[in-house]
This record gives C-alpha cells, structure tokens and sequence, in this order.
C-alpha cells in the first residue's frame, strides 16, 4: 500500500489528508497559545506549554512530510544532501513514541499530549518509511515515471548541483534546530514521568470539584482521626512535601493532613482564574474528603507559609470551621512589595507596574519550560530536611505544570490586590478576624547586615526588606483575638525555615495551639 504512495495519484491523495490534518493542528495550537497567554478555563490537566510544544513539533512533520509528497508528485529525484535532513525526521520519531509512552507515565497524564506525540510519530515515520523504499526502489533500477523521466531526472540532477550553498545551510539549522527543541522537549517529559513516587501510609488522592471540572488532588494525612485537626497549606510553587518533617512530628498529638494544591505537586491543575476564592472551594472539598467536618465550627486550625499562610486568613474569614491560624514567614505580598517599593522611594504605580512587568517573565518562563532549559537550574542537591526527599522536592518545582500555576497564581495576586490595595493598612474592617492568629515570622530584628555579610545597595534592600516584612507579620497578628501575637526567628533564619528548621516551628505550633 505505501508502494501506491510513490505513484503520482497516490502522494497527491496523502498530502490532502496531512494538509486537512495541519489546519486542525494550526487551529489547535493558536487555541492554546491564546490560553498561554490569556487563561481561561481548563484545557488540558496540565500546562497548555507541554500540549503547545506538541503541536509546534507536530506541525513541522507535516511540513516536512509535505514537501517529500510534493517531490514525488513532481517526480523529483531526492539530492544526497538530504540524507541527514532525512535520519532527523527518523530519530524525531522515535523520540516522539518515547514522548508517546512517557506521558502516560507521568502522574497527571496529558492524553492529548501523548496522542500528538504519537500522530508525530506516525508522520516521521512515514517520511523515513517512504524515504527507504525509494532507495531501494533506486537501488534496483526501477522504473515508475513517464517515458520522458531520464530527462527530467538530468534537469533536477543540473537544478540540485545549482541549489544554493545558503538554502542547503538555512534547511540544515532549521532541522536542527527543531531536532534540539525535540531532544529537550523529550528531556523534560522523560524528567517528569520519572517522578519520586509514593510517600506511602497515609497518602491518598481526591477527586474535587472546581468550576465545573474534576480536579484530582493528593494528599497526606498522619495521626489518629480523633485528634486535633489541622491543615496545612503550603507556599507559591511548592507542594505539601514541604511540611513532611513537621507532620511527622505533630502527628503524635494531632490529625495533621497537607495535599498538592491544584496545579503543584502530583495534583491536577485547576480552570483558571487561580483565585482564593477558587482556592478556597477547592481546599474545603478537600478536607472533608480527608475526614475534617468542615460544617463543625471552630474544629480545624489551618497553618499556611508563604502565600500559604495568605490563604489560611483567608480561609478564617469565611470558614467558620476554622478555629486558629497560624502564619509561618507569610506576608500579603502585594502589601509586601509596597513597603520595600515605599523604602527605595518608589511611588505605588511604580511598584505595581514594576510587578506587572514580571508576570510576562513568568509567563515566559512557564510556555519555554517544556525545553528543559531552566530544569537544571532549579535542581538543587541539598538543604532540604530529611535529605532523602530532596528529590521529590527538586521534582516538584521544576515541572512544567508548576511553572503554569505559578503564572495563574502570580495573576490573580495582581488582580486581588492593586494600587489602592497595596498603599492601604492591611488593618481594616474587613481583614478582622475573631480568632487567633500566630504570626511565625523569619525575620529578626536584632540580625543586622554585618550577620549576613551584606554591604551597600545589598544591605540597604535588605533592611527595607527586613522592615516590610516585620511591619506586616506585627500587623497581621493585631487581626485576630486576644491570643494573637507575633513570634521572631531566633537567630538567622529564612524563608526555608520551614523545611531547614522544623523543630523550632514544631515548639511554638505545640505551645500556641493549646491556648486556641
């Protein structure tokens, strides 16, 4: 059958079918590339930059798979030069199956991914098939054209020896070029579908609605189910793995459970927009998924780092079930941002446009992320605690699923809290909150410049930081109840105290709770 395709009829036939099957592909990509850059809704379970890259791969065979048609259509004998044009498609289809099979690997499985992967296979392959068996047909002298073929053959033979020097270069960077994006496109897929694995007991995943879809979320729970609840909510770009060494320490006296946000770690990504509200109705399915009542008032206390901690007051406004937070190193960014800005005599618009111009940075990062270009710089081999999970750590940050999310959540930060926002006290009416509120903050202010080695324009961005951050952590503690109060790090700490000093977070959460 793929005989009849060296025939005149036969090629022309093929080509229609691959031209009709490019305008769908076309179509398909510019779909997702708007949703890259202006998201809405859910198109895939994971980023819309893995499923784009697909399709750019994709739409280059058929080009390529075109072009060959048209030159047998036109009985145009294929000139040498072409052989190493040809191997790149034949390896670019073997890489596209490994794509194929890796996807489905993978813990949140891009099936429309997988199945592009799979068409570009099937396209590179008929190339390289259709390729061979001219060269064997040429091998054994075989005669299919026209009488008049040995003079067209002499005139492409005189229009191959005159074909440029520059158009040979420029097709041979193009395929290369395309042939590194396919080795880097299968470098990054091949990373994720090799991801850590199972934390084993107490590791489940849900099933939650968000916005009309289904949302797969993992989580991780420890401790008897008739002890004190709690639930942890993890920073921008992480996971739950970040609480493994505080959960495994509190799980003695209280029923502790983290989970992946939407997006994060091992969880299906979420429609956009990635907002608290979304966040929120996604986080109370959850935890009643794990056992925790949440029409029972007062019955759980939500500890939050980072933007974590941003959503745990969040979740005390309108959850009633939520008896206590407890903020580790979490400060309202946009008001964050504001006060460094304020301290380096910047106004408020210039702080906003100033953050406004990094989403598109973000952004970018998130649609080149499927390359694996920025993978290995993200990797780190150490610092995390216990050092065994460092992997699952290094694995979770660099997917390409949560560099999207990242995106969506920075978006929504900008949208939720503009210039009027960022400029305003975060100690208002309606940031009250009639229950306790423990502030944790890294921050010390007796760790001058000197402790951290810092100097000039380093020391000074560096106090405005310090200032910004302990103004907001004494603030956001004058939120809550009688009980609310503010706690410093002793000593230096980070923003990764979390991980690199659980025991000190584990010594206060143990005091404070008791008193909620």
């Amino acid at each position: 059958m793929i005989n009849s395709v060296l025939e005149t009829r036969g090629a022309h036939r093929i080509k229609l079918g691959i031209i009709a099957f490019s305008v769908i592909t076309i179509s398909l990509s510019i779909v997702f590339l708007v949703n890259m850059i202006t998201p809405y809704g859910r198109l895939t379970k994971s980023s819309p930059a893995s499923t784009f890259a697909q399709l750019i791969l994709c739409i280059f065979v058929q080009m390529s798979l075109i072009f060959r048609l048209n030159d047998i259509m036109y009985q145009k004998k294929q000139p040498q030069y072409k052989l190493g044009l040809e191997i790149i498609i034949a390896v670019i289809a073997i890489l596209s199956f490994i794509d194929f099979i890796c996807w489905f690997i993978n813990p949140v499985a891009n099936v429309l991914a997988a199945f592009i992967c799979l068409f570009t296979f099937i396209i590179a392959g008929f190339q390289s098939t259709l390729w061979i068996l001219q060269r064997i047909q040429s091998s054994k002298g075989e005669q299919e054209f026209d009488d008049n073929l040995t003079q067209q053959i002499s005139q492409n033979e005189n229009s191959i020896r005159k074909t440029s020097k520059c158009i040979i270069t420029l097709e041979y960077i193009l395929y290369s070029f395309i042939f590194v994006l396919v080795i880097l496109n299968t470098c990054q897929i091949i990373h994720e579908a090799n991801h850590p694995g199972s934390l084993g007991e107490g590791e489940e995943y849900y099933t939650v609605q968000s916005q009309g879809q289904d949302v797969r979320i993992r989580t991780y729970c420890l401790g008897e189910k008739n002890l004190p609840q709690i639930i942890l909510e993890s920073g921008g770009g992480s996971s739950g793995i970040d609480f493994y060494e505080i959960q495994t320490q509190l799980s003695t006296n209280y029923r502790i459970c983290s989970y992946d946000r939407a997006g994060y770690g091992m969880s299906w990504q979420a429609a956009a927009p990635q907002s608290s509200e979304n966040t929120m109705i996604i986080a109370q399915q959850v935890m009643d998924k794990v056992g925790f009542n949440t029409s029972v008032p007062n019955s759980i206390v939500c500890i939050g780092h980072s933007v974590g901690g941003q959503l745990c007051r969040y979740y005390a406004q309108y959850m009633t079930s939520i008896q206590g937070i407890i903020l580790l190193d979490s400060v309202p960014v946009m008001n964050w941002f504001y006060l460094v800005g304020q301290c380096q005599n910047q106004t408020v618009n210039q702080v906003y446009a100033q953050q406004q111009s990094t989403l598109p940075l973000i952004k970018a990062m998130a649609s080149l992320w499927p390359f694996y270009i920025e993978t290995p710089f993200f990797m780190s081999s150490g610092g995390f605690e216990p050092p065994n999970l460092q992997s699952w750590v290094n694995w979770q940050i660099t997917t390409t699923r949560n560099w999207y999310s990242q995106s969506l959540g920075y978006e929504s930060e900008l949208e939720e809290c503009q210039e009027q926002c960022m400029e305003s006290s975060i100690i208002n009416p309606q940031s009250m909150i009639n229950k306790p509120i423990i502030v944790i903050t890294a921050t010390n202010q007796s760790i001058t410049c000197a402790d951290r080695n810092l100097t000039g324009t380093n020391c000074q961005n560096y106090y405005c930081s310090q200032n910004a951050s302990f103004e907001l952590a004494v603030n956001q503690s004058l939120l809550g109840n009688q009980v609310s109060t503010y706690v410093e790090c002793p000593g230096i700490c980070n923003h990764d105290f979390v991980w690199k000093q659980p025991d000190f977070i584990v010594q206060q959460i143990e005091y404070y709770i008791p008193l909620f």
